[in-house]
């Protein structure tokens, strides 16, 4: 046999055992799948289901039409106990050396990226119906399952005379928003809404049931505050709340696109805590464009807290003309706005840089521009939005003991932005996602090439292909596999877990 056969023959057998390789990791995967649903379906027949169920659609619905993958089956625990046992399950497979489970972990589902909080060919833990909300006898916190939605607890406290950080859009998981960080209407005064947690209950991958706070298991208590789903399944969140009447003075303004100038000088006033703190004030400035025609309006979000609707901060805003639209009012807390209706196809993607007003215009027209490489999606919105996080923002966050996000030492007033662009038909993902990625090197170059970039990405608006947990920081991501290690040394919620952003945990 020729030497040139030989190694003919050597390249053939490699690909071949490769290939009977990775169909046999394929078929085992598939082996412990079968046997996790099934032992699940034998414990808890009236809480799960397979791909067949006429229930499957509607416990498989998710916001976004992106999100929405196919499992082998889907489970719906009602307790800690029940997603221990599901946990346990998971770690185990078909009971093999090194077999497990592949599951996603869902809370509202209101992540829209394609595995975020779904799984194809896997176990979908869906923690919907545990979606308690539960007032503290002494009033002091409120605890919140981690199915729970934020407008239940919005609706279900109206009227107690406390308030508490929570999403925004009220149709927002508590897990998602927490576990990310999490910026509420009030945020300038008590910092994100991981740093109002008191207690996280969590199912370990050993299937252990634990409380993290302050006293017990501090170090998990840390990490969990804007670490994602890297340590176990936190099935109750308690938060502290505080005295407040529940009135709020605010809403919707629309303006017209052509007053971007006075918009964004307006942004860079607000967010400029030199300009006077303004804790008790809340604005998000959202754009919204018909990527073919360019046509388009700008959404002024408004809240004043203390609910008094004279606040020198957003004056400009309030008295801003013309207006298309005027919806501000005094109002409570769980009427300030609606849950945004579900989507078809969408994807987020953010960036941090510091408040500057020409670095602000720089970053709209690099996103106007880019805009324009999707112009032929049909019926495709370009929604991008900005979000103050000012100076002020971080010392309240560090009056309760800060975060993992690694904004601790932060001395400039910053500014979050995100794209979030809308469109039907799924034929043009590779387009959008295209453009989206391309958006987000280009605000990191640009906002670095005149010296106002800034690592942090937050991890409730960033995309699939970006890394939050590196962006905390080399310490804090060291940190953050260190306590990975400690509490789940397995490394289950690394390599069964897909959705969330990992830790780079070989």
């Amino acid at each position: 046999m020729s030497p040139s056969m030989t190694r003919s023959s050597v390249f053939t057998a490699v690909a071949v055992l490769a290939l009977l390789g990775e169909a046999s990791a394929t078929s085992s995967i598939a082996k412990n799948v079968a046997a996790c649903c099934n032992k699940l379906q034998q414990a808890y027949p009236e809480q799960l289901i397979y791909t067949n169920s006429t229930l499957f659609e509607s416990w498989n619905e998710r916001w976004a039409d992106t999100a929405e993958l196919t499992p082998s089956c889907i489970f719906r625990p009602l307790s800690a106990e029940d997603v221990s046992f599901a946990v346990q399950t998971f770690s185990k497979g078909a009971g093999g050396c090194g077999d497990y489970c592949p599951f996603s972990i869902k809370g509202g589902g209101h992540t829209a990226w394609a595995g975020a909080n779904n799984i194809d060919d896997g176990i979908a833990l869906d923690l919907g119906l545990m979606n308690q909300t539960d007032l503290s006898e002494d009033r002091s916190n409120i605890a919140l399952g981690g199915g729970a939605l934020w407008h239940d607890a919005y609706q279900n406290t109206n009227g107690t005379g406390v308030a508490f950080p929570g999403g925004r859009c009220p149709g927002t998981g508590v897990g998602g928003v927490t576990l990310g960080g999490g910026y509420s209407w009030f945020t300038g005064q008590v910092g994100f809404v991981a740093d109002s947690i008191l207690n996280f209950e969590v199912v370990l991958a050993s299937g252990e049931i634990v409380n993290a706070n302050s006293t017990s298991k501090p170090d998990l208590f840390h990490a969990l505050k804007g670490g994602n789903n890297n340590f176990g399944v936190v099935t109750r969140f308690d938060l502290a709340v505080f005295e407040h009447d529940q009135i709020v003075h605010g809403g919707l303004v629309i303006v017209p696109a052509d007053s971007s100038d006075k918009v964004l000088a307006g942004l860079y006033n607000f967010t400029d805590d030199s300009n006077g703190i303004h804790a008790n004030a809340g604005l998000q400035v959202e754009y919204f464009i018909n990527a073919t025609t360019g046509d388009g309006q700008i959404l002024l979000w408004l809240i004043d807290t203390d609910g008094t609707g004279d606040h020198a901060a957003l004056e400009p805003f309030f008295q801003m003309e013309p207006k298309i639209l005027d919806r501000v009012q005094t109002t409570s807390i769980a009427d300030y706005s609606s849950s945004i209706p579900a989507v078809t196809r969408v994807l987020m993607t953010d960036a941090t840089f510091v408040n500057d007003y020409e670095t602000i215009k720089g970053v709209y027209n690099i996103t106007i521009e880019i805009m324009k490489t999707v112009s032929h999606v049909p019926d495709l919105t370009w929604d991008f939005q900005f979000e103050p996080l000012s100076r002020h923002t971080i010392e309240a966050s560090l009056a309760r003991d800060g975060n993992v996000m690694g904004l601790d030492s932060l001395e400039e007033d910053l500014l979050v932005v995100f794209v979030m662009p809308l469109w039907l038909d799924a034929k043009y993902d590779d387009d959008v996602h295209a453009a989206s990625e391309k958006w987000y090197k280009a605000i990191k170059e640009y906002t670095a090439s005149v010296g106002k970039g800034h690592s942090f990405e937050f991890a409730n608006y960033a995309a699939w292909f970006q890394d939050p947990m590196a962006s905390y920081g080399a310490e804090n991501l060291e940190f953050l596999r260190e306590v990975s290690q400690k509490y789940d040394p397995s490394g289950l919620f690394q390599k069964a877990v897909k959705g969330g952003y990992k830790l780079g945990i070989a």
